[in-house]
């Protein structure tokens, strides 16, 4: 009766106005106008207080199915985020603005819903939101959405709906991306924003779609236009916590331009083309790129996929590589630059367990299965002289080596292996340390540096009283060369050396006698 009588008491002092201005003037006091505007407050707030105002978001069928959208009663699309003009008359019903708090998009699909809202699908909805909060919280409640409009989320954002299993967004067109990270505030560093708590589904393992693309676009794959995703746009400090890019894109996830210190944690990247791609030298993109905690499983190509190029540096924590359907990890396609580290992750796939042309280090890897490993005739190809592996498991149950044959010799340090080859490693090399290379059976040092006759040590005999060795190739330096006479004793002597070999003289003019050369630290 109050809120009445204050209306009828303005309507009566009020001079004329045009439609929708709040008349000013001195008759019209700040104090009748902040009355008006704290009554239209309170109206729509008792508005949303009634439970039957609200239309439901989603719609029962009849025979009790699963719930589907209901059908839009609202604008025309558009083709991006339109911000609302601040201050203005319009603030009065831009209550969520106005009380800083969180933003629900969920109130777009109400049969009169906010001014701040437009588009008619959920990324135009989300940018909406997004662009009335400007940095803060943004909340798609549960539902299974079709969409149209690539959302942007900049840094400052927090974007998340109910659940992975309950906010579910359909990616409809065949080129683009569902969900682009970035923006181009560049004074917003380590903003801390993320992308949370839902689901994305895209229209094709086939088609050059992402679910989520971080950074400035660079024209690759699935890259949006620049027209919304400018080159300039950065993504640094971001992160995808529990989300399920679960299938149909080109690309679960994807890397542009100065994008760094991006995180991806508790999610799930399966039934892709391609899981995780970082697709080439960058600018500005690549410093701590972070995978915990997540799984990269039944993608039809690589799982995670880092391009030829330098500055790239991925570390994967704790992560599952579940039968992909090519490498589980590929860190370049020649040589590279680009660092791939794995700790205490997990890899169950038949064959292409790792393709290394760069950096790699494996530290408590455990990997199982193998059984195609005849296939290649390997699981692992490093190409490269830079790959350790630190302590793990590696049970291979197939009829291929663990280690591709032709491959650039690594370094192992105390793995368990199984393996059908009588070595487990054999008979690829690996380097002991920077000095020499042994090559391993079951952890235990077989042979040293003696990969082929006469190298480093021999049996060999004198003619005439004299023999002179040549090592198949020369050392560094002088090496270190001890003779031992077989047929009688202490009747050999070396006469000379060199860095391509000795020559020694015997007691006897035939005589037997063994040696050995270590080479010396140039």
């Amino acid at each position: 009766m109050a809120a009445i009588e204050l209306k009828q008491h303005l309507s009566h002092h009020a001079h004329p106005a045009h439609d929708g201005e709040i008349p000013h003037g001195s008759e019209f006091s700040f104090t009748a106008r902040f009355a008006l505007s704290m009554l239209k407050l309170l109206s729509f707030c008792a508005a949303i207080a009634v439970p039957g105002m609200i239309p439901p978001l989603y719609a029962q069928r009849p025979n009790g199915g699963p719930p589907e959208p209901v059908t839009p009663r609202i604008a025309a699309a558009q083709t991006g985020p339109e911000r609302p003009v601040f201050p203005g008359w319009d603030w009065l019903y831009n209550p969520i603005g106005l009380l800083n708090s969180t933003v629900n998009v969920g109130m777009c699909s109400w049969a009169v819903r906010p001014t701040w809202c437009k588009g008619s699908d959920i990324g135009a909805w989300t940018n909406s939101a997004i662009a009335l909060v400007g940095c803060g919280e943004v909340y798609i409640p549960a539902g299974n959405y079709p969409q149209t409009t690539s959302i942007v989320k900049p840094r400052c954002v927090r974007l998340h709906g109910a659940s992975s299993r309950s906010t579910i967004l359909v990616w409809a067109p065949q080129t683009g991306a569902a969900v682009i990270m970035g923006d181009g505030v560049t004074s917003n560093f380590a903003a801390e924003g993320a992308l949370e708590d839902l689901t994305l589904i895209g229209p094709g393992a086939n088609t050059p779609t992402c679910g989520i693309y971080l950074g400035g676009s660079d024209g690759t794959g699935c890259a949006p236009p620049t027209s919304i995703d400018p080159i300039t746009y950065q993504d640094d400090h971001d992160n995808i916590n529990r989300v399920s890019v679960y299938g149909a894109f080109g690309v679960g996830i994807q890397w542009g331009y100065n994008a760094w210190s991006d995180t991806i944690f508790e999610s799930d990247i399966a039934f892709n083309g391609t899981g995780i791609y970082e697709p080439h030298t960058l600018t500005a993109t690549g410093e701590n790129l972070s995978i915990i905690s997540s799984a990269i499983l039944n993608n039809v190509g690589v799982g995670l996929e880092v391009g030829t190029g330098n500055n790239v540096n991925f570390s994967v924590v704790n992560t599952s590589f579940d039968y992909n359907g090519s490498w589980a990890v590929q860190n370049g396609t020649s040589a590279t630059l680009n660092t791939v580290s794995l700790v205490n992750c997990y890899i169950a796939q038949k064959t292409r367990w790792l393709q290394n042309y760069g950096y790699m280090n494996l530290t408590g890897v455990y990997a199982n299965d193998g059984t195609d490993s005849g296939i290649l005739g390997y699981l692992i190809d490093n190409e490269a002289a830079y790959f350790t592996a630190l302590g793990g498991q590696f049970y291979n149950s197939g009829t291929g080596a663990i280690l591709n044959p032709e491959g650039v010799p690594s370094t192992w340090i105390a793995p368990l292996v199984t393996s059908p080859g009588p070595n487990g490693l054999t008979p690829t090399m690996t380097y002991i340390d920077r000095l020499g290379d042994f090559v391993p059976s079951s952890l235990y040092l077989q042979h040293v540096n003696q990969t082929s006759a006469n190298r480093v040590a021999g049996t060999s005999a004198c003619s005439s009283g004299t023999q002179t060795i040549n090592f198949p190739g020369p050392y560094g330096s002088l090496p270190a060369v001890l003779v031992f006479d077989e047929t009688t004793k202490g009747g050999i002597s070396l006469t000379e050396k060199g860095t391509t070999g000795f020559t020694v003289s015997c007691a006897g003019t035939s005589d037997v006698f063994d040696w050995i050369a270590i080479g010396n630290p140039d």
